[in-house]
């Protein structure tokens, strides 16, 4: 699969999206092969999987931090648990087809004699996970700026992964498997539960349902449920997690669940009450009732009635726009003397007609019920 561009040289030219750099908006060099890594050298690369080196319990496994190639390649490297190497197979196959910035890439592999289980070696992320960022006590909470660029970070992931050929569900989004690189940018990792292919495939229509408690899609129930959409309720979840900063599921609260007790706000118009309180609403009331609605337009109970992540990645992308307006369109409000007052509203997207779908949709203002500001 490609995309078009234009140069100097050629009207149009179709890259190759898999050796395209993003950073520098150009081909890379030198697109990395896949290594096969010795048992031997991974073990000095962690100091024999020291103490010192541990950066973590991943789905299936721990994972170190390895230093290779005398220091000039930083990885992070998983060692699958005791008989634990499907999932470890499957993340190979998958990553070994895939390549993206906003995955956390393969590097390699290592399964030889004197390895008893599979080694994976991807990108090493040394800010931790979105988890970390928005859970822990001795982290500064991320300001809306960082908190919608991560959302829609994510949401291109997911959405790379289904417009794939295959395409790939990756059945396990959630903030922790959500890790942050050196340029504070998020990365979709841990392909372990992932399946590639489509959803008529027959090996697919046998794998059981799998995910994590408070993510999983209710609706997927059994092998033939599994869709993109699936991960598209996943990634529902997260969002409100990053809007709210309360946890999927949080037993310290009634109701538990965040689905539960985010939706009926939402829908009550009450958006100001679901954004975690350490940081209070964005400056642009616009922002929030955008983040709101979208997330519960994710997290729909009927999948078919869920938006595909092609439409979650535009609406973000206005989104996005907006907060980084958002000291514009507070000067404005202040200019005009507008002031806003909370309403309860009856909100198309709830509403499950047409003329509600095409309503619903981020950026257009046209045909939303009543301005905000």
């Amino acid at each position: 699969m490609g995309y078009l561009s234009c140069n100097a040289e050629s009207t149009i030219k179709v890259c190759d999206p898999g050796n395209w750099d993003y950073y520098r908006k150009k081909p890379k060099k030198n697109k990395p092969r896949i290594r096969q890594f010795r048992y031997t050298d991974l073990l000095t690369a962690t100091n024999g999987f020291s103490s010192d080196s541990f950066l973590g319990k991943g789905s299936h496994g721990s994972v170190y931090k390895a230093v290779l190639d005398d220091g000039k390649l930083i990885t992070a490297v998983k060692k699958t648990s005791k008989n634990c190497n499907s999932p470890a197979d499957n993340e190979i196959e998958i990553l070994s087809r895939v390549d993206h910035p906003r995955l956390v890439n393969l590097i390699g592999y290592c399964s030889d004699s004197l390895c008893k289980n599979k080694l994976i070696v991807v990108e090493y992320m040394p800010n931790g996970s979105l988890y970390d960022l928005l859970h822990s006590s001795s982290c500064k909470p991320p300001g809306w700026s960082s908190r919608v660029r991560f959302a829609l970070q994510v949401a291109k992931a997911v959405q790379a992964l289904h417009s794939g050929s295959p395409p790939v569900i990756h059945r396990d989004i959630k903030s922790s498997n959500v890790l942050i690189d050196q340029r504070w940018n998020a990365r979709l990792g841990d392909f372990g539960l992932a399946l590639i292919g489509h959803v008529e495939d027959v090996r697919i229509k046998c794998t059981p349902p799998a995910g994590t408690l408070g993510y999983l899609d209710p609706s997927y129930l059994s092998p033939s449920d599994v869709s993109t959409k699936s991960d598209v309720f996943s990634y529902g979840i997260l969002l409100l997690e990053i809007i709210s900063g309360r946890h999927a599921i949080d037993l310290k609260y009634s109701p538990p669940s965040v689905v539960d007790w985010a939706v009926p706000l939402i829908k009550g118009g009450d958006f100001a009450a679901i954004c975690d309180g350490r940081v209070g609403p964005p400056v642009d009331e616009e922002v929030i009732r955008s983040l709101a609605v979208l997330a519960a337009r994710c997290v729909r109970s009927a999948a078919e009635k869920r938006p595909g992540m092609e439409e979650v990645v535009e609406c973000l992308t206005v989104v996005s726009k907006r907060v980084h307006a958002g000291p514009v369109w507070s000067n404005l409000r202040r200019c005009v003397r507008c002031v806003h007052k909370p309403m309860a509203i009856n909100h198309p997207v709830f509403e499950g007609s047409e003329e509600a779908a095409r309503s619903s949709r981020c950026g257009s203002r046209r045909n939303s019920r009543k301005k905000v500001w």
